[in-house]
């Protein structure tokens, strides 16, 4: 008699448990360190098993990179609906992204993993879909990044000097760095003290805000703004 095919539903929670280990894998050893065998021995099945759901282990780290940037885009998009007005919803913004990296840090090393192909690495090949739907992940976070910043700035009345696009790209620069030095314990050497270390976050995105209210960007770059009273 042969087997019983798995339902939509058994297939789904199988796919997610391989995802689940191949996430383990590529945080603990990044790209290279990924292969069919190994998760394979991982989960307990054989490499063929994984084969009946992916294609290779490109679909697997391009579907893990996928599956973070989803969750990530569903936590920052939660936080700015619970939010009322711009300031609020870009706060909202600034501390969801820290939190979401810190309570999922695999997730958050697999999405900043730097010996990586490229989308460009995947044109013409079987993959190429699978890339260019990653890449439209990753292109969301930017899209929401520029969206709430646009909101706090028009609440504020800032006018920017240069362009939305580089100063939302400055955000996710800023952020990611912040991030950087608690995964490298930079954070941790220059902080000895727990209160300063905890209050790190804060401090940083005032300065970010600030950055918004004095005309000021690294590089020359300004931002102008209108003659509005912070309050």
């Amino acid at each position: 008699m042969p087997p019983r095919e798995k339902t939509p539903a058994e297939k789904a929670a199988e796919k997610a448990r391989i995802l689940d280990a191949a996430l383990d894998i590529l945080a603990a050893d990044g790209y290279e360190g990924l292969t069919m065998r190994r998760l394979g021995q991982k989960i307990g099945a054989s490499a063929t098993k994984i084969y009946l759901y992916f294609v290779n282990k490109d679909e697997v780290y391009l579907s893990v990179v996928i599956e973070g940037y989803r969750q990530l885009c569903d936590s920052l998009r939660q936080a700015m609906e619970q939010a009322s007005g711009g300031e609020a919803r870009f706060d909202a913004f600034l501390r969801t992204y820290l939190s979401f990296a810190w309570s999922h840090p695999t997730f958050y090393e697999v999405m900043a993993l730097k010996k990586i192909p490229m989308q460009a690495d995947y044109a013409g090949t079987e993959m190429e879909d699978v890339a260019r739907r990653k890449y439209e992940a990753g292109m969301e976070v930017f899209t929401l990044t520029r969206q709430v910043m646009e909101g706090y700035l028009e609440e504020k009345g800032y006018v920017l000097s240069v362009s939305r696009d580089a100063a939302a790209f400055s955000i996710i620069v800023f952020l990611n760095g912040l991030l950087n030095t608690y995964y490298n314990k930079l954070a941790h050497t220059v902080f000895s003290e727990f209160s300063e270390l905890d209050r790190l976050p804060d401090d940083c995105i005032r300065l970010l805000k600030n950055s918004f209210r004095n005309s000021v960007l690294p590089e020359g770059d300004e931002f102008k703004t209108n003659q509005v009273s912070e309050g």
